[in-house]
């Protein structure tokens, strides 16, 4: 039973385009071996990097005093390895950051920062590659719509290719409320955080994983508030996927592992704080798998919790502390073992 349909989108068409003027405007177009580019801008600006070669690094840094944001736009195809930073400082309202790492290049890094972001964006891209890191914060001290997407190798949730990108990494943390987050990781062996915090409101975070190869996939996801929504999907083997909603109500988790692809041993937990909360963990879909194990543990009043796990080996253990909760928990298979608890008191 699924409470909600998500699909991954592109950012571009999820949030405020980019700055409608400019107070200084700087374009930098490098190509040739061991790229090197830095700019430091002051007030509402545009920066435009373009580099092509084999150890590319790109630096910008804008502050802004006013209203309107600021716009970066970093483009590095390189055979070697792609190093990218964009900070915007105070009053990034509006901003947009776009990073766009290309090639065959692998070991690549990239930073995007929006201090007291309201309604900015940032968007990083790494395709093809093993070894990559990318980092996303915006808001501090507060932010409001804002939104940030990571996207490492599989590209099709934005309307790319699919492609590979092994041993990959990336971080979003968000502060304020109404937030949007989506990390897309095609490929094995990689680990997404998207870190929520507040306490806050109406945040949305979606974890993508492993839509076409074995290996193992991370995602590790924290909201703090009411009404957030996370969703997470992982088709590799060795799934592991951890989802904690503090201090709030009406959130709402799910996880899949294994969906219309199949995946096996698949560790899944979803941790819920307050009251009217939602969790729901489905473990390899369709397809024979391993030894499974899930966890939803709900403190508070009102909770719904399911569990739907396939084959042999699996467990499934759900507590919901407080009154007035539904659990249901279905498995197929031999050697299943569900554990239910509920109404039991809150520790003081």
């Amino acid at each position: 039973m699924k409470k909600m349909i998500l699909t991954g989108a592109s950012l571009l068409a999820l949030t405020m385009a980019g700055p409608a003027f400019a107070q200084s405007t700087s374009t930098v177009t490098q190509d040739g071996n061991g790229n090197d580019a830095g700019v430091v801008q002051e007030n509402s600006n545009v920066s435009d990097i373009n580099q092509v070669g084999d150890n590319n690094v790109a630096d910008v840094e804008q502050t802004s005093t006013g209203t309107t944001g600021n716009e970066v736009d970093i483009d590095q195809t390189a055979t070697g390895s792609n190093t990218a930073n964009a900070l915007q400082t105070a009053g990034a309202t509006g901003s947009f950051i776009d990073i766009l790492q290309d090639g065959t290049s692998d070991g690549n890094t990239a930073n995007a920062s929006q201090a007291s972001a309201i309604g900015s964006s940032s968007e990083i891209t790494q395709t093809d590659t093993t070894g990559s890191f990318a980092e996303t914060a915006q808001g501090g001290g507060g932010g409001i719509n804002n939104g940030a997407v990571i996207i490492q190798g599989d590209t099709s949730a934005v309307g790319g290719t699919l492609s590979g990108a092994f041993n990959a990494n990336s971080i979003i943390r968000q502060e304020g409320d109404d937030n949007f987050a989506l990390s897309v990781q095609g490929g094995g062996d990689q680990t997404s955080l998207i870190d929520q915090f507040g306490p806050s409101s109406g945040n949305f975070a979606q974890v993508a994983q492993g839509a076409f190869s074995d290996g193992s996939s991370n995602a590790f996801v924290q909201q703090l508030g009411d009404n957030g929504v996370v969703d997470v999907s992982q088709n590799s083997s060795l799934n592991d996927a951890f989802v904690l909603q503090l201090s709030g109500d009406g959130n709402q988790a799910v996880v899949d592992q294994g969906l219309f692809a199949g995946g096996d041993t698949n560790a899944a937990s979803i941790l819920q704080d307050g009251d009217g909360n939602f969790s729901e963990i489905e473990q390899n879909a369709l397809t024979a798998g391993g030894t499974n194990l899930a966890n939803n543990e709900q403190t508070g009043n009102g909770n719904i919790s399911f569990i739907t796990q396939e084959d042999s080996g699996n467990m499934a253990d759900v507590v919901q502390n407080g009154d007035g909760h539904t659990s249901t928990v279905n498995q197929s298979g031999t050697g299943n073992v569900a554990n239910v608890a509920q109404g039991t008191p809150p520790a003081p």
